[in-house]
């Protein structure tokens, strides 16, 4: 979501004195609009044509001198040497590139293989996304764990679709009183819970899945750890078992940076930058961002803004100028939608109106504009790009 629009922008607007050649290294050939996924799991809603967009035709107008898109996937770097090794797809051979500048945007991943994020190829993500739709079409009863965006937004779209209905049982398990952990606002995450009482689905509060098996019929056995306050304020904790048909994780996200060296890892395994320029920590020529860099929280806002400013920057730097600075917004800005027709949000201290958010995005999860940023036309706010 951020390496393609920066490659697009360095190859249109950098000066051709400079000399640059650009290589893009991804293990997929289409690009994953991760925002509307969270629809696409469902049959018969979103087609992979909306999700999945072919990045050679936008590449295709850059000579062959000045780009080149290698599909594979980076197993190690060594930043003394500037040398990355590469694990290809076309053969499943290596290859060792070298390089002036390196760009990390290699973005997160779910721990548990779910497609809401690229798995390890495109190949891979459409026939986990397909699995996904067959088995929720054949189910009577689905669990989603985890009760942050992803989880909301899954167990909103299965309640439009089939909880209002009265076909299928949605829960979903949140690890607090309420979904969408802090800093967001309680009456934003009371919004949350009553939008999705009205859409039959039910929300399991203080309770975390521990555990999980597959039953003698087939359904998934779920572990269950209850917390709660008894009457002297103490915390007790209870453990419970619930089978269903489906069981839908969406916690434990991790950024892909498991090919760099571990000193240049935070604890959280993101990269260590200066928040200022967005260089890797001793690296002056390493650049990182989005959700594998250190410099903001890991949203879709932070990795926009951070595009924005980096493509324009690496220009200056790339004609020996003095690199701008930086400046992080760090203000809490989310959106979460429940299905096409509701949602809530927050904006600094402010509660988004449902009304907004399906104005805005509830109807296509910005599926409409999308193709423009695969073809290099735009960012997820910048239109002229």
């Amino acid at each position: 979501m951020a390496g393609v629009p920066l490659a697009h922008h360095l190859l249109k607007h950098t000066p051709a004195s400079v000399g640059l050649r650009v290589v893009l290294v991804s293990p997929n050939d289409e690009l994953l609009w991760a925002y509307a996924t969270v629809r696409a799991i469902l049959p018969d809603t979103l087609g992979d044509e909306k999700i999945f967009l072919p990045l050679g035709p936008g590449f295709a107008k850059y000579a062959v001198s000045k780009f080149e898109h290698v599909v594979g996937m980076a197993q190690s770097l060594g930043p003394e040497a500037n040398r990355v090794v590469i694990s290809t797809k076309a053969g499943e051979q290596q290859r060792t590139i070298d390089y002036d500048t390196l760009v990390i945007a290699t973005g997160s991943s779910f721990k548990e293989a779910m497609p809401f994020k690229n798995l390890t190829d495109t190949a891979a993500t459409k026939d986990e996304i397909h699995n996904l739709r067959r088995k929720i079409a054949a189910v009577r009863s689905i669990v989603v764990a985890g009760a942050g965006l992803t989880g909301v937004e899954v167990a909103g779209e299965l309640g439009q679709e089939y909880g209002l209905a009265g076909t299928k049982e949605i829960t979903l398990i949140a690890d607090d009183a309420l979904p969408l952990g802090p800093p967001t606002r309680d009456d934003v995450r009371r919004t949350a819970v009553r939008e999705l009482a009205k859409l039959k689905v039910k929300v399991v509060a203080n309770t975390r899945v521990v555990g999980t098996a597959t039953t003698p019929a087939g359904k998934q056995s779920l572990a269950l750890r209850t917390s709660g306050k008894n009457k002297n304020n103490k915390t007790d904790t209870a453990t419970t078992t619930l089978e269903t048909d489906l069981y839908i994780p969406t916690f434990g996200v991790q950024p892909n940076t498991a090919f760099m060296p571990a000193a240049m890892l935070d604890a959280d395994d993101r990269v260590k930058v200066n928040r200022d320029t967005l260089q890797a920590t001793g690296y002056a020529n390493v650049f990182a961002l989005g959700d594998a860099c250190n410099a903001q929280t890991a949203k879709g806002k932070h990795a926009d803004a951070q595009v924005r400013f980096l493509a324009p920057a690496m220009q200056h730097r790339l004609a020996g100028c003095t690199m701008p600075t930086y400046k992080a917004d760090d203000t809490f800005v989310f959106a979460v939608t429940l299905g096409p027709y509701r949602g809530t949000g927050q904006v600094g201290n402010w509660r988004l109106w449902g009304w907004i958010i399906r104005m805005t995005i509830g109807k296509h999860l910005g599926t409409d504009y999308a193709p423009e940023i695969a073809a290099g036309n735009r960012t997820i706010t910048e239109t002229n790009w």
